[in-house]
């Protein structure tokens, strides 16, 4: 029996699963572009017809991958946030929150570093599903949008989560601090992409920390 026959009994949700992980590999690979039906079924070592069966088209395949990134992404980012509180439970006040969000941005650049391509695969999916819907302005129900929504929604629980944490709240809305930061780090982590200069990028999120630190107080 060939690789293929095997593959092509497998049940239909792991079936889609595995042509999620073809597509992904290509991906990082060699780019959003070198995507194609045809590619992912031979990665998979299955018939175009398999594909076909799984997937309408290209777009809907795209879209389950990138939900993939996303929800990966979201649960690693939620796991290093969590972890970052580890040590800081004595520390209350401005400086408790300064620790804790230094610890959470560091621990969120080492998940950087370890993963370039599945960081630039984020930048590829962003102007890939512009090109795809490129008239859509309700920017959360996109394939680009679904990243923003995941990446907001958890740097809005990591800002009121620690300010809760060490007796500090926020002087502006913490919806507005997390898109604001999602902005900013999307800009330091594309540049690290370009020049994989960490210490200048280390630096730019020291300046973070300062940044958003002074947009919180102690409470009374």
């Amino acid at each position: 029996m060939t690789t293929r026959e095997v593959n092509s009994r497998l049940p239909a949700e792991e079936r889609r699963a595995q042509l999620v992980r073809a597509a992904l590999t290509l991906a990082e690979q060699e780019g959003f572009g070198s995507v194609t039906i045809r590619r992912v079924a031979d990665t998979a070592g299955v018939s175009l017809g398999v594909v076909h069966y799984c997937f309408e088209n290209k777009e809907e395949l795209m879209g389950a991958a990138i939900s993939n990134v996303v929800a990966s992404l979201g649960e690693a980012t939620q796991a290093v946030y969590a972890q970052s509180a580890e040590g800081v439970e004595h520390t209350q006040g401005i400086e408790g929150l300064r620790e804790m969000i230094r610890n959470g941005l560091a621990a969120m650049w080492v998940l950087i570093e370890e993963t370039p391509n599945v960081q630039l695969l984020t930048y590829e999916i962003t102007t890939y599903a512009l090109r795809l819907r490129p008239h859509d302005h309700d920017g959360s129900k996109t394939l680009a949008g679904r990243q923003y929504v995941v990446s907001d929604t958890v740097a809005t629980d990591f800002l009121v989560n620690s300010a809760a944490f060490t007796g500090t709240e926020w002087t502006e809305s913490p919806d507005y601090l997390a898109r604001l930061s999602v902005a900013m780090i999307d800009g330091v982590v594309l540049r690290w992409l370009v020049d994989r200069d960490s210490e200048s990028a280390n630096r730019q999120l020291v300046d973070l920390v300062d940044f958003f630190v002074g947009k919180a107080v102690a409470k009374g």
